[in-house]
């Protein structure tokens, strides 16, 4: 409008035009950077078209209208085809600014500048990894942040095993950083949990059943990051039970998991029955006697177990006449497996054998003890260890360590790293080897403390929960009783006949015969003498020699050599006819 009226030919608009251009395209080629803010757009294309007109014509009235309109129409073509790049600005800035605050919070994080200073420097245990999407999180009783590790060339399982480094990196325990597989299994990435306080350091009771009898899923104690509970698969739905292995240095709370499994199976109206074998009398976990049914000592042990053999057979023959129709009517007989508890009338039975070294011993009871692992899933028996260590002769052979360890398993806190390797195997990552008797900084002790493999497979420490008093839990609730399949119940074992001084006649001894001495190589060596000093080290006044054979699980003659080995290099020190150990708090 102004144009026009100071009467401006339009060809002289159309040169003032060219020289705008003509200096815009100078500055771009001249200034690189310019290039930007100087390109042409669709209005500045209507511009040059719309001004001479408006000098010659003016812009009034319905004039400066049909101008706009034109305008207007002249943009919508390069609208619609851009359409889908079009976002409000004020959400664009949001996201923008959130995005950078992130980034910001991450590089002032510690913990990430460790990382890449350390972890994923050149000679670091993760070179080229990096930390993403911290996490603070304060739930269970834990505290800690978690981060995503995107790797550079490694594998999920090359973090997981980098995990002790790390802890070197950043000057933490083992229990305080844990190293996972991420939700979606991409093996290029891992899941890092920085803890500030664990979960575990105080003991949860016991105060409700949380077996779901629909699973088979028993949740025993929360993992020490607070992210829910690590559970036993009991038993497989439409398969049968599973068996379960529970190790651990003495007073580490195997006998905790054993009475959580009483009070729950208690609760199934005798679908499932526990059946607690000691060879040590009922020494070993003396607050189950009133609740289970038990057979206490070798000689009641042997009877049981020939009676399970019985048991098997009955039940094997039963299912195998078992009628039912299946999914398209047809009528079949016999089933193939034990689906759940109390199916066709018989319960599910787990029999838990504590010190099963001493059981293992005897060649008849492993063999039975083999065939039930083997075959009693199929109609419904499995069976329980306990014991301290794993040693291959004091399970009974491999073959039966292969079953138990096929199942669930249960490792506590132990002095033999071995351990874990020979239960756990490749399936998990775990370290109760270096589970303290206290955790660090505190008095608390770790009873209950260990790693578990059933229904959940974290390589994270759990604690199982804790039962004071059989008593109270098991206040109103019906003891578990065993019946056979016939309906019978077991007969009483029989008592031993009094032990009558023997006159045995004079045998000739020669005192330079060899003594055969069950050989160990140099690692079951060391591994046996880690097993007695962490047993002299929870005894405050020293063993004897029987008693750390015993405790051991190994042959008298083995069990002496090693003691006198410890004696012969300063670890331990003979106090009358007790072994004590020499530098208890190095041990510990």
């Amino acid at each position: 409008m102004a144009l026009h009226l100071g009467d401006v030919p339009a060809w002289q608009v159309l040169v003032g035009e060219a020289a705008v251009y003509a200096a815009a395209a100078t500055v771009r080629t001249l200034f690189p950077k310019a290039r930007g803010p100087l390109t042409p757009r669709w209005w500045q294309a209507g511009t040059t078209v719309w001004l001479p007109t408006a000098a010659e014509l003016g812009a009034f009235g319905a004039m400066q209208s049909l101008y706009f309109a034109a305008a207007g129409l002249w943009t919508v073509p390069y609208v619609w085809r851009n359409r889908s790049y079009i976002t409000r600005p004020e959400l664009k800035r949001r996201a923008l600014e959130a995005a950078q605050q992130a980034k910001a919070l991450e590089a002032a994080d510690p913990i990430v500048k460790r990382w890449n200073t350390k972890t994923a420097g050149k000679r670091g245990a993760l070179p080229g990894s990096e930390l993403t999407g911290r996490e603070e999180f304060a739930h269970g009783g834990a505290e800690g942040v978690r981060y995503r590790v995107t790797l550079d060339g490694q594998t999920t399982e090359e973090a997981m095993e980098a995990r002790k480094r790390i802890c070197s990196d950043f000057g933490k325990a083992i229990n305080f950083v844990h190293v996972e597989e991420p939700d979606g299994g991409e093996q290029n990435a891992a899941v890092v949990t920085f803890l500030k306080r664990l979960a575990v350091e105080d003991a949860q009771l016991w105060t409700e059943p949380l077996l779901d009898l629909e699973t088979g899923i028993l949740p025993v104690g929360p993992f020490e990051d607070g992210a829910g509970d690590a559970a036993l698969q009991v038993w497989e739905p439409g398969s049968g039970p599973l068996p379960c292995g529970i190790f651990g240095a003495m007073r580490t709370g195997k006998s905790s998991i054993l009475k959580i499994a009483v009070a729950e199976f208690a609760r199934t109206e005798g679908r499932i029955v526990l059946d607690y074998l000691d060879p040590q009398d009922g020494q070993s976990c003396p607050d189950l006697l009133d609740y289970v049914p038990h057979a206490l000592g070798i000689d009641a042990i042997r009877q049981r177990l020939y009676d399970y053999q019985a048991e098997m057979a009955r039940r094997r023959k039963l299912l195998s006449q078992v009628e039912w129709t299946d999914e398209d009517g047809v009528k079949r007989r016999g089933v193939q497996s034990y689906d759940h508890p109390g199916v066709h009338g018989l319960p599910m039975l787990v029999i838990a054998i504590d010190e099963f070294h001493l059981v293992a011993r005897h060649e008849d009871l492993a063999t039975i003890v083999h065939d039930i692992l083997a075959e009693g899933s199929k109609c419904g028996m499995t069976v329980w260890t306990l014991d301290q260590n794993v040693y291959v002769a004091g399970m009974g052979g491999g073959d039966v360590l292969a079953l138990v360890t096929s199942g669930n398993i249960v490792v506590l806190r132990n002095s033999d790293r071995r351990i874990a390797s020979a239960t756990f195997g490749q399936r998990m990552v775990a370290y109760p080897h270096l589970i303290k008797l206290y955790f660090p900084g505190t008095q608390k002790k770790t009873k209950g403390c260990g790693y578990l493999l059933g229904a959940t497979d974290r390589p994270v420490m759990m604690r199982a929960r804790h039962i004071p008093k059989m008593s109270k839990v098991m206040r109103d609730v019906t003891p578990m009783k065993l019946t056979w399949a016939d309906g019978t119940t077991p007969a009483a074992p029989a008592s031993a006949p009094p032990m009558q001084e023997q006159v045995s006649p004079v045998e000739q001894v020669s005192f330079d015969a060899p003594v055969e001495v069950e050989a160990l190589s140099p690692g079951d060596i060391a591994a046996a003498q880690q097993s007695m000093l962490s047993l002299l080290a929870e005894s405050d006044g020293g063993l004897t020699g029987p008693e750390l054979t015993v405790r051991s699980g190994l042959p008298l003659p083995v069990a002496f050599r090693v003691a006198a080995s410890l004696v012969e290099q300063g670890q331990a020190c003979m106090a009358g006819d007790r072994y004590v150990i020499a530098d208890r708090k190095r041990v510990a």
